[in-house]
């Protein structure tokens, strides 16, 4: 039986009082389980974003770097809703997980090792840097190399860098934009990926250290602030 979708909320429940409504977020929305398969297009990666909305969470599909996935008709974002963020993802799984099998799509879950110039730049990176000057703070950020940003959060900060948590990172060289929330509104800055994490290492989150060239005195100041 095909599923119905909800025009309020974009997810599929038995009738109208069980509909959660918008499903705003109403918090930061962070990466969480994602998965690459052979497709008709080539290799693609889907992951799953997770973000509160209200008394709930809600768990959003996207195709990465930075297509979300909809209702048929392409009016509203596919949406899934729980209790608790665990459950809102494993919805969210699940449907990818239907979605892979019915196309008979392959799965790519092997983790590959991290390459050994990714680990040297990263060192010679934080080597660069003392670790005083570096900021542990979760700041959501926006990021891209051209008109679209993906959202993310920092690992860390500095004056003069910062690390982004993100399971879509840049490769090393490329210049980008960041959209960086702070308390005076959101500021603009450029810069270039110097090494990047792909996946989850010891520990050690997937994401990427960012050069920022000629941060603003607004972010300078900010990062000097905190404790």
């Amino acid at each position: 039986m095909a599923l119905t979708w909800c025009p309020v909320c974009g997810g599929s429940h038995g009738s109208r009082a069980e509909c959660p409504g918008e499903l705003r977020a109403t918090g930061p929305e962070r990466h969480g389980w994602r998965v690459a398969v052979d497709t008709p297009f080539g290799v693609e990666a889907y992951g799953v974003l997770v973000a509160p909305s209200g008394d709930l969470w809600r768990a959003r599909i996207i195709t990465y770097p930075n297509v979300v996935w909809t209702v048929p008709g392409g009016l509203l974002t596919l949406k899934f809703a729980g209790k608790t963020p665990q459950e809102a993802e494993a919805k969210a799984i699940a449907f990818v997980e239907g979605h892979i099998t019915a196309r008979g799509y392959a799965r790519h879950d092997a983790v590959e090792p991290p390459g050994v110039l990714s680990f040297r730049a990263e060192a010679a990176a934080s080597a660069a840097e003392s670790p005083a000057s570096r900021k542990l703070l979760a700041v959501p950020v926006r990021f891209g190399a051209g008109p679209s940003l993906v959202s993310a959060m920092t690992g860390n900060l500095s004056e003069s860098g910062l690390f982004v948590v993100t399971l879509a990172p840049l490769d090393p060289g490329t210049g980008l934009r960041v959209l960086i929330d702070l308390e005076t509104g959101p500021t603009g800055l450029s810069g270039k990926v110097i090494w990047a994490r792909p996946r989850t290492v010891l520990g050690r989150p997937a994401g990427m250290g960012v050069h920022l060239l000629s941060p603003p005195a607004p972010y300078r100041e900010f990062v000097r602030e905190i404790p």
